[in-house]
């Protein structure tokens, strides 16, 4: 019998992918966990003056994209902002701002590194 996940379940695992990705090319990445829900984003850079906000679900529709993009640039002070997406059965997605324009290309062609699923040891440390 295969256990099936829930949606926050799969959400975690989500971070978790991107934190996984992200860290081989932004060193100083942190997962902010419980904190992230207060603060708007689920991802940040400090040296590189970046966050991320992660989101998955079995669909979206663009203005619910936008809607989630405003508020994490909102949210995002003087940092850049960077929604990741990724619907059921699909690739994942970054939408981001460059030059005043709001773009949506894939994962690898933005951070030029394919997108990786997180590991674990024992204690939950990605590896």
């Amino acid at each position: 019998m295969v256990k099936l996940k829930t949606a926050r379940q799969k959400g975690s695992q989500f971070e978790l992918d991107c934190e996984a990705s992200l860290k081989r090319i932004f060193f100083d990445l942190k997962r902010l966990y419980g904190e992230g829900m207060y603060r708007g984003f689920d991802l940040e850079t400090k040296n590189f003056l970046k966050v991320f906000e992660c989101k998955r679900h079995k669909n979206f529709s663009w203005n619910e994209l936008i809607k989630y993009y405003n508020k994490l640039k909102e949210r995002a002070g003087n940092k850049q902002p960077f929604l990741l997406f990724k619907s059921n059965r699909q690739p994942v997605l970054v939408m981001y701002e460059d030059y005043e324009s709001i773009l949506v290309r894939p994962f690898e062609d933005v951070f030029k590194i394919d997108f990786i699923k997180h590991k674990f040891r024992k204690n939950d440390k990605i590896i």
